[in-house]
């Protein structure tokens, strides 16, 4: 084989494989509820739970497959019966399954492992310049946040928190709120948390919900 046949055929595979790993945006989607509600052994009763959570994927503003990007909506909610305080915490956990490490090696072939590899009977220099990548998945937000993330690996990114007072409800709502990771070489998955930490007189207690993953 050429080298430029050599160099067309790379051009074509990575293509192919970078488009099956970016495929796909799906509609706004919308998820369903949740709610716990605890009761302490002298009655004394905390609820957290979340709702109107929602899902917008957007094509990345950067064209790469290997980005993804998406604004949620979230409200997350808890209750302490009185007296007693709290605090409300809501985020996301965030995965990508596998990273990005696309090389070409000397054999015909491609798998997925750790990375990718691609391989085509040829050297890299002799294929085209600038197609040897090593790429983690790097995550970011729209509060600022940025920081890498190792393939497999779960972050939680803390979105906001609330105090809570006994005998009412206390909200954290969130809206178009932007996350976007980049080198992501396998499917994103997204959970939603609440949690709530409670104090009383007598009662010291936390709880949780967890959302339906979103999977992009």
């Amino acid at each position: 084989m050429s080298n430029k046949s050599a160099r067309a055929a790379a051009l074509s595979i990575a293509t192919l494989a970078l488009g099956i790993i970016g495929a796909g945006h799906a509609d706004a989607a919308a998820y369903a509820a949740h709610q716990n509600i605890y009761t302490a052994p002298n009655g004394f009763a905390f609820t957290v739970g979340h709702t109107d959570l929602v899902a917008v994927p957007v094509p990345p503003q950067n064209g790469m497959p290997t980005t993804r990007e998406v604004f949620l909506d979230n409200t997350s909610y808890g209750q302490i019966d009185s007296p007693g305080t709290g605090m409300l915490k809501t985020g996301y956990l965030v995965s990508c399954a596998v990273d990005i490490d696309l090389s070409f090696g000397t054999h015909l072939g491609a798998g997925i492992g750790a990375g990718l590899t691609l391989g085509l009977g040829a050297s890299p220099d002799s294929l085209a310049p600038g197609l040897n990548a090593s790429i983690g998945p790097e995550i970011s937000a729209s509060i600022g946040l940025d920081l890498e993330v190792e393939a497999g690996a779960i972050e939680q990114i803390e979105v906001a928190t609330k105090p809570l007072s006994g005998g009412g409800i206390g909200y954290a709502m969130s809206r178009d709120f932007h996350l976007k990771v980049e080198g992501c070489g396998g499917p994103l998955s997204i959970r939603p948390y609440t949690r709530i930490e409670v104090e009383s007189p007598e009662v010291n207690g936390n709880g949780a919900v967890y959302g339906d993953v979103i999977v992009l």
